[in-house]
């Protein structure tokens, strides 16, 4: 039987924006579409929005991790974790 472990990650609005601050130029407008149900869209924010995010979840992915499920709330994400348990 496989055993999996479990974590959960949350980034901000503010995580996204500290990724794509560096590649955005100063004139972009830096916006992210969601709506009073915390239902997020990036289908017309710019490109830095989705690379941000992909940069987010690769990072837990490297570690073994591999997404379950994402919450995306008006002002932040949360990501749902799991991974085989290796030491059993």
């Amino acid at each position: 039987m496989k055993k999996y472990e479990y974590t959960i990650t949350t980034h901000t609005a503010e995580d996204i924006l500290a990724r794509i601050s560096d590649r955005m130029a100063e004139t972009e407008q830096l916006v992210v579409y969601c709506d009073s149900q915390g239902t997020c869209f990036f289908d017309e924010a710019p490109n830095p929005y989705t690379a941000a995010i992909v940069e987010i979840l690769n990072a837990q992915g490297e570690q073994g991790w591999v997404l379950v499920q994402v919450a995306l709330r008006e002002q932040d994400m949360i990501c749902f974790w799991r991974r085989k348990r290796y030491n059993e």
